[in-house]
């Protein structure tokens, strides 16, 4: 049973503003054309939830339990469904654009009609969802090379088959970039690197990969020194 009635999260809304329900159960709720933007709705249960017509863009819907649930026509623009259970929710005509579905579940859910500009599903999200439309590559011109600075890191980081990664490290000395356990991938082999810093480099000494295959994997970086890796999600298409 839903921990709140729909009355409680009007009222939620109007004395909080965006609505905070991380890993709250809303089984079953009516929600349907409510004004959830931004709201955090990571690791909620949202079993059969019905959102249509919700306003849900820039919403974090982050591992939410959402199998059955009914997002036709809602608006989720710009919003976090990585890692998501979706199967055999109803996303008729919704609006998925900019969204994350990185690992998102969405065995039989129905996309027919769905705005998917700018959101990425990998080859088998689309064989297990209905009425996916068919995955189209653009045209490339040239390889291009995306530059990560160790301060400003965030993902995932979207390659296409050819394109160079370069990672800009203050913190990585000299003698761990020749440390072979440096770098690991952490899933699908599609990085090749790191190149190693020419020796006369730096700060920041910048470590290069180049994508090679497509896939998905974590990009793991042990700098050493008794710091926390540094991990980054990598996404490469064709």
């Amino acid at each position: 049973m839903a921990e709140y009635t729909r009355a409680e999260i009007v009222r939620r809304i109007a004395t909080m503003g965006r609505l905070h329900l991380a890993g709250s159960d809303l089984a079953g709720l009516d929600l349907s054309g409510m004004t959830l933007v931004g709201a955090d709705l990571s690791y909620a249960d949202l079993t059969e939830a019905d959102l249509t017509d919700a306003q849900l863009s820039d919403a974090s819907l982050w591992s939410a339990r959402a199998a059955r649930a009914r997002f036709r026509n809602a608006n989720l623009s710009r919003a976090s469904l990585g890692l998501a259970d979706l199967s055999d929710a109803d996303l008729r005509g919704a609006v998925l654009e900019r969204a994350d579905l990185t690992g998102a579940r969405l065995d039989r859910a129905d996309l027919t009609a769905a705005r998917l500009r700018g959101a990425w599903l990998d080859s088998m999200q689309r064989a297990m969802a209905m009425g996916a439309p068919p995955l189209r590559y653009p045209l490339r011109q040239r390889p291009m090379t995306c530059v990560l600075h160790e301060d400003h890191l965030s993902g995932p980081v979207a390659l296409r088959c050819g394109d160079r990664l370069e990672m800009h490290l203050n913190s990585l000395s000299e003698a761990a970039a020749r440390d072979p356990r440096l770098a690991r991938l952490q899933g699908a082999p599609i990085l090749a690197g790191p190149e190693r810093p020419r020796p006369d480099a730096g700060p920041p000494l910048v470590l290069a990969f180049s994508a090679i295959a497509p896939g998905r994997a974590r990009l793991v970086l042990d700098l050493g020194r008794g710091g926390a890796p540094i991990a980054v999600e990598v996404l490469v298409s064709p």
